[in-house]
């Protein structure tokens, strides 16, 4: 099995039921956010399973609270061969000014400053402002940092690569948020952050993207896998 890049978003917390921005305010998990993720570890994470601790390399947990009370919780053992970094890279989108306040809130704000007169405000288009916002090409910035440093990591075990067909840890897991990691999908298809391209990861949830042609030129989204190794399902 090729090098894979799996993406978990922590779980609920308190800010996530009422929809507000939620970037360095540090907020724990709520119960239900931590059985979620204790659900999602029975689940998914075990030998040829979507996340099997042998496999990882490294761990990229987000240094808010409730990235590393996720990781905690999905992976309560470090896996013997992992090197686990909390990396403040894989942080948040900075939402400056919009901290703590929902979509609509938001709107009527910029439109309190006289902004959006000609069209709606977007995100991935407009960014956010205010001291610790940060603007789509500041975003850009930091995840295209860590996508040179996983390809970096992953690419000796893929074609051309020294340690090619090799059996050492080749799986890298990112414990971050909700819209990092959805930009941050955009960035490893090599798409702008305003591409139209609509997703959703629920709090707890798990993507996964990896390599077409076990190739580190063509990083990809995996809309399908088989998890579970040839010899595992025969025994």
């Amino acid at each position: 099995m090729p090098p894979r890049l799996i993406l978990c978003r922590h779980g609920e917390t308190p800010w996530t039921l009422t929809g507000a921005h939620t970037s360095i305010t540090d907020l724990p998990l709520t119960a239900r956010g931590a059985l979620t993720i204790d659900a999602t570890a029975r689940t998914a994470v075990g030998p040829n399973r979507v996340i099997d601790p042998a496999r990882l390399s490294h761990i990229f947990v987000s240094p808010r609270l409730r990235a590393q009370q996720t990781l905690a919780h999905l992976l309560p053992e470090t896996p013997a061969r992992a090197v686990v970094q909390t990396e403040d890279r894989v942080r948040e989108w900075g939402y400056g000014d919009y901290e703590g306040l929902t979509p609509a809130q938001i709107r009527a704000l910029r439109k309190g400053r006289g902004y959006d007169c000609e069209r709606a405000w977007d995100i991935w288009r407009d960014g956010t402002e205010g001291a610790g916002g940060e603007s789509p090409e500041a975003l850009t910035g930091r995840i295209d940092e860590v996508i040179a440093m996983i390809k970096g990591l992953q690419g000796r075990f893929l074609k051309g690569g020294e340690l090619h067909g090799c059996n050492e840890p080749q799986d890298v897991l990112i414990v971050s948020h909700g819209h990092f990691l959805r930009a941050f999908a955009k960035r490893w298809l090599g798409f702008p952050l305003e591409m139209n391209l609509v997703m959703t990861l629920d709090p707890g949830g798990i993507g996964v993207l990896g390599y077409a042609h076990e190739r580190v030129e063509e990083p990809a989204l995996v809309l399908g896998g088989v998890w579970e190794l040839v010899e595992a399902a025969e025994k």
